[in-house]
């Protein structure tokens, strides 16, 4: 049985401020000084667990830097819902760019860049039926955090 476990934080940094810890293995008696060393050993199978322990937090405050930055933004955007009741989180909130251009300094539409998303990927729990049995896997998906104004892509043809 292995006897260092070391938990690795993951933070979604989406309203509602949702948080997720993720239990890592890790084999190696010199991750947690407080272990003593000498009573560290590595197990005759070193191989990763097939199934390991998660633990999952959620909650926490939404952030008004983070809700007011949307507005703030040259190239604001709203917050949407997805759900999906085999997901856990299942409610993320993704962003969505309000314009397709940006806003300048006095806060008129300049057409002449273009408001693109930015997008990262976070990693979900999917809920799955093995017979009668709720199973759940990890998922990676691709979630829009925010906007940003961007130069158009101009292709000129030759």
């Amino acid at each position: 049985m292995l006897r260092d476990v070391k938990s690795i934080f993951v933070h979604l940094s989406l309203p509602p401020q949702v948080s997720i810890t993720l239990l890592g293995i890790n084999t190696m008696p010199s991750a947690h000084p407080h272990v003593p060393q000498g009573d560290c050993q590595l197990p005759a199978d070193a191989s990763f667990p097939a199934v390991v322990r998660a633990s999952i937090r959620s909650g926490g405050q939404i952030q008004s830097l983070r809700m007011e930055m949307r507005n703030r933004s040259l190239s604001p955007w709203d917050y949407v819902n997805d759900q999906d009741n085999n997901r856990y989180p299942n409610i993320i909130y993704e962003a969505k760019c309000r314009h397709a251009g940006c806003l300048d300094s006095q806060g008129n539409m300049d057409a002449r860049v273009n408001s693109i998303p930015i997008r990262q990927e976070i990693l979900v729990l999917r809920r799955e039926m093995i017979g009668c049995t709720p199973s759940f896997r990890l998922e990676k998906k691709m979630v829009t955090v925010g906007c940003t104004c961007a130069r158009p892509i101009v292709q000129h043809l030759i």
